[in-house]
């Protein structure tokens, strides 16, 4: 069944957001019996309490946040829908990063957790920008030093929209001050290098849905899909995790097919992760709750993808597979995007056995993730 973009925009992104949601009040749980003991029939949407997570393996990060907020996950996935927004539905590398850094860095609107890769990608731009500003300065200028703070900072703003030096030559510097604005971008443009943290944790794939989204069907997106991992992930393991994560929205955005889905996945794979997808398939008679204690509950890669691969097996419906998900315990926001994207194509929004429009009220940013998704 053919869906047009803004339908495949709209079912990525809000079966992402609303199963990130709906698991924020038990995420990073590591007791299964404490979730079916505080949830019972009903673990979606509860509010985050820190006497949930007392007496028992868990980490409890969300105390600013309240029923109906998105995690630091579904904070990431925004983010680079915010910026697609930002340029007519094309991926620019250079614009998601100063993005990224614009509303997770200091001084940015984000409040709330900042996990270990989000950190030190932010450090790790941070010390290059220091180090290269520095740099820049080392070079001659013959003129005052206003005019060569301002140029510094100009050079700076067009590094972070794009790397093509001809943007230079367009920015409408003095004719005597070019051969010194070009050496400047030569020095800056580094900032744009890739200074994700070398990590291979779920996060990686938090910002694919719009991404796939955009570009299913295109073959930029495997492309597309490497880039935003390193962005925050630069780390090669990420990447094929990442690769596979992007096929299956694909996938799932193009044949609304549980098993093109699961096929996908194992085509695009690494032999290592094929192995981890192919142990998860075979765990098809227990419960995602039971596989995922047997595969991993913490945030890597390696536990997260097959958990959800077992899951979208299990389940016919999108309710019960993000209850499941919720109480299959540990990172199960950081499961949650990639599980709702795919899930949100195979089964629509509002529709049986799809995202539940009720559920979709209840995010606090829905007016906001709506008016992006005009946008591209």
């Amino acid at each position: 069944m053919h869906t047009s973009k803004k339908e495949q925009l709209k079912n990525t992104l809000l079966g992402a957001l609303t199963a990130d949601a709906a698991a924020l009040g038990f995420h990073w749980i590591y007791d299964q019996q404490r979730i079916y003991e505080i949830a019972s029939s009903l673990p979606e949407f509860h509010t985050p309490s820190s006497a949930d997570y007392m007496g028992v393996p868990s980490y409890f990060a969300h105390s600013k946040k309240i029923s109906g907020d998105i995690s630091h996950y579904g904070e990431q996935t925004i983010t680079l829908l915010n910026s697609l927004s930002d340029n007519q539905g094309i991926y620019i590398k250079e614009h998601y990063q100063n993005l990224f850094c614009q509303h997770f860095g200091y001084g940015g609107d984000y409040i709330g957790y900042i996990d270990r890769p989000m950190r030190d990608t932010l450090d790790n731009i941070t010390s290059n920008q220091l180090f290269v500003t520095k740099k820049a300065n080392t070079i001659i200028f013959h003129g005052d030093e206003e005019q060569k703070q301002k140029l510094i900072s100009l050079i700076t703003d067009l590094v972070k929209q794009s790397t093509n030096s001809s943007a230079v030559e367009q920015a409408g510097i003095e004719k005597k001050d070019l051969p010194y604005a070009k050496k400047l971008f030569q020095v800056l443009k580094t900032l744009t290098d890739y200074h994700g943290a070398d990590d291979e944790q779920l996060p990686a794939i938090a910002k694919l849905p719009a991404l796939a989204a955009v570009y299913a069907g295109d073959n930029k997106l495997r492309q597309f899909t490497e880039s935003a991992v390193r962005v925050t992930n630069n780390n090669d393991r990420a990447v094929a995790f990442g690769q596979v994560a992007s096929k299956m929205i694909e996938t799932a955005i193009l044949t609304q097919d549980v098993l093109s889905v699961i096929e996908a996945a194992r085509q695009s794979a690494t032999p290592e992760i094929l192995l981890l997808i192919d142990q998860a398939l075979n765990l098809q008679n227990i419960s995602t709750p039971e596989a995922t204690k047997q595969l991993g509950m913490s945030c890597n890669l390696e536990f997260g993808i097959p958990s959800v691969i077992h899951n979208i097996m299990q389940q016919n419906n999108f309710t019960e597979s993000v209850r499941q998900n919720i109480y299959a315990g540990g990172d199960s926001c950081g499961r949650s995007v990639l599980l709702g994207a795919v899930l949100g194509n195979i089964y629509g929004v509002g529709k049986d056995n799809g995202v539940p429009q009720s559920w979709v009220e209840k995010l606090n940013q829905k007016e906001k993730i709506t008016h992006l998704l005009g946008y591209i």
